[in-house]
């Protein structure tokens, strides 16, 4: 069962590699390879913040993180239907809630 599983997910992959100009193990070094890189910018940035330095390169490097893994898609992807957009935005905008929110925790526990 194992084996048929992955059978189809190869097949899967390939066929929707093909058909979208998307390499999914491309997606899935940006999207997972980022993630370590991403809480490090974070931390870089709060960091920042607290000593009152300039935020705006840690800033623009997390989010060149946060939307490396959509930016490939929609830079090499073509003839994607609608729903993966709508799914892209949906997930951006979770995480972007999601980080906010923890970097309102961030700067919240900075000592005064």
């Amino acid at each position: 069962m194992f084996q048929a599983l992955i059978g189809w997910v190869s097949t899967t992959s390939v066929t929707l590699s093909e058909m979208y100009g998307v390499n999914p193990l491309v997606f899935g070094v940006l999207y997972f390879g980022t993630m370590p890189l991403f809480a490090l910018s974070v931390a870089w940035w709060v960091r920042r913040w607290r000593r009152g330095e300039s935020t705006l390169f840690p800033a623009a490097v997390t989010g060149l993180l946060f939307i490396a893994a959509y930016l490939y898609v929609l830079v090499t992807g073509r003839n994607l239907p609608v729903w993966v957009y709508l799914f892209m935005a949906a997930m951006l905008t979770l995480g972007g809630v999601s980080t906010w929110r923890q970097l309102r925790r961030g700067r919240a526990s900075a000592p005064p």
